[in-house]
């Protein structure tokens, strides 16, 4: 039995390796002109020695150079979880992405073609959330109805805690340690949930950005000169400022206990609708309504009308 966390943690420690492997491939620059498909290869090797520093780093989170410079490794453990949440947007995203037909109907071609419509993707992300927060605060309403000495706590909030003092490192739970050594101290911990299901959010503003761009563009080498650009709010930039906004409503709500004594909020309940407010600001600012929260159909019309 003293083996078995160890045996169940292979499982987990070959994923964050696949995972961090794979953004490291992408991010090198010669692995793009690279034919080289041995598991020997230098990101290979890179990923290995990266997600072991972040399991060693649960026994020892500091390792102190000289007797005078202290070396976190806590960081790593956050950065094998953003390896797991941009590979899993990656993987997501396109299935969020809404496509229609062609707007000319005489073309043969039967691709279909991208629309920037929110609707699928709002739809999934709203649900989510509700799920998030029925998990959260259902739970702890059953929860305060056994009488027992200990708070009630949520399912989630029990898991995230376990994942905190569990004896090895369990990816899934971004943290903020503060302290060195045996001082060192979780101060604030966040869901890979959290970060995944808004980051399908940002993906689609990168994705519309680069979609209601391409016209002008067009029409701009069609006349041959420089148009002038009208400023507008990017919805890359409304995604990320609704999630700044959301990060900040989570702590204001939990730091004076809005909800209840709960120590654990669903923090998709603050970001995801505040993400959504700003897209949609955006949108209104930009006279692309329609296109943002109408269907693919009506999207596909509107860019034909234009």
């Amino acid at each position: 039995q003293g083996m078995l966390p160890y045996l169940t943690s292979i499982p987990s420690m070959v994923l964050c390796v696949l995972f961090v492997a794979t953004e490291f491939r992408l991010v090198s620059t010669s692995s793009a002109t690279s034919t080289n498909t041995s598991l020997l290869r230098a990101e290979n090797i890179a990923a290995l020695l990266y997600v072991a520093g972040a399991y060693i780093a649960k026994a020892y989170p500091t390792i102190s150079i000289g007797g005078e410079w202290n070396l976190d490794l806590g960081p790593l453990q956050n950065g094998v979880n953003i390896a797991f949440a941009a590979t899993v947007v990656r993987a997501l995203s396109p299935f969020l992405i809404s496509y229609t037909s062609p707007a000319d109907t005489s073309s043969t071609s039967s691709s279909k073609v991208p629309s920037i419509s929110l609707q699928t993707m709002a739809l999934a992300l709203i649900g989510v959330t509700i799920f998030d927060g029925i998990s959260v605060f259902g739970t702890v309403a059953n929860a305060a109805t056994i009488d027992t000495a200990a708070p009630p706590t949520s399912v989630m909030e029990s898991v995230a805690t376990y994942k905190a003092s569990a004896q090895l490192w369990n990816p899934g739970l971004l943290s903020v340690v503060v302290g060195h050594n045996q001082n060192a101290k979780i101060t604030e911990a966040l869901g890979l949930g959290d970060v995944v299901f808004p980051a399908c959010l940002v993906a689609w503003g990168f994705f519309a950005d680069s979609i209601v761009g391409k016209p002008l563009d067009a029409a701009a080498e069609e006349v041959g000169e420089e148009m002038p650009k009208k400023r507008q709010i990017s919805y890359t930039t409304a995604t990320t400022a609704g999630y700044v906004i959301g990060s900040a409503a989570t702590e204001i709500v939990g730091t004076f206990s809005l909800l209840g004594s709960g120590r654990g909020l669903p923090a998709l309940i603050f970001l995801i609708p505040s993400m959504l407010i700003a897209v949609t600001a955006a949108a209104v600012s930009r006279g692309e309504l329609n296109e943002v929260w109408g269907s693919s159909d009506v999207a596909a019309e509107s860019n034909a009308s234009d």
